[in-house]
Formats: C-alpha cells, structure tokens, sequence
C-alpha cells in the first residue's frame, strides 16, 4: 500500500471511532437514568404534601360546618364526599411517606444522589419503584384534583 492511503485509512477509521464515541456520549446525556426519573416525580410531588394537608384542614373545616346544619338528605352526602376527600388525600399523604422509606431502604445515597452502579437485583427493584413512585404521583394529584373540586362546591 501507498504510505498516503494508509494514513488516509487511519484517519478515517479514527474519525469514525471519535464519531462513535461522540454519539454514544451524547446518547447517555439525553437519556436520563431510570433513578433520575423516579426522583424527578418524587421532587415534582414533594411540594403537594403541603397542598394536601391544607386541603384536609379545609375538608374539616367544611365538614364540621355542615355537621352544626340541620341533617337533610343533601347535606348528608356532602358530609360523606368530605369524609371521602381527606380519607383520599390522607391515603395518598401516607402512600408518599410508606414509598420513601421503602426507597430509602432499599438504595444508599450515594445510588440515589450520585449515580453509583446498581447490581441486577437492585436494578430490578429500581424498576418496581419506577411503577410504585408513578401510582403515588397519581393518588397524589387525584386526591388533590378531587379534595379541590368538593371545596369549590
């Protein structure tokens, strides 16, 4: 071979190794990692646990006024949605406390926050409360969501 086509050659096959490379750095930056995601929604709820519990002070409040009324049929149902609402809202109030500690039981901080490797058997957990922290995310807003509509009646 010419000397001038084997440097072409190696230049070309670097150029496509630092392409290769470059795509593949690029694939894992767009791509966030499952343990991200399930503390992406848990940081996006945390801030409602507050909502939730002003919420339950208001169903109370309403409740309790109703419950001075003169019992009627119609009143009598609004003091059950009530009952229903903060019952809703407490439900999902504990299924985010019983989902932390669960999490924080099963991985170490420096999984959670820094990124470390998990073995097969946590990558499967990891997988579990990916689906867990998404059915808390959605008691969670539809507590909320409902909690909200019976106090605007």
């Amino acid at each position: 071979l010419h000397p001038f086509l084997m440097i072409k050659k190696i230049v070309l096959f670097a150029l496509v190794l630092i392409g290769l490379q470059a795509c593949k750095s690029d694939a894992k930056k767009e791509a966030p990692s499952l343990m991200k995601e399930v503390m992406d929604v848990h940081d996006a709820v945390m801030p409602k646990m507050g909502t939730i519990g002003k919420l339950v002070k208001l169903l109370n409040q309403q409740k309790d006024s109703l419950l001075e009324a003169a019992p009627t049929a119609e009143i009598d149902l609004k003091i059950v949605a009530l009952s229903t609402g903060v019952d809703s809202l407490q439900k999902a109030h504990k299924k985010m406390m019983t989902w932390m500690k669960d999490f924080g039981g099963n991985f170490t901080a420096d999984e959670i926050l820094k990124g470390k490797a998990l073995n097969a058997e946590k990558k499967s957990i990891l997988e579990q409360e990916a689906i867990k922290v998404k059915e808390m995310e959605a008691a969670i807003i539809g507590s909320i969501q409902y909690a909200e509509q019976l106090s605007n009646q």
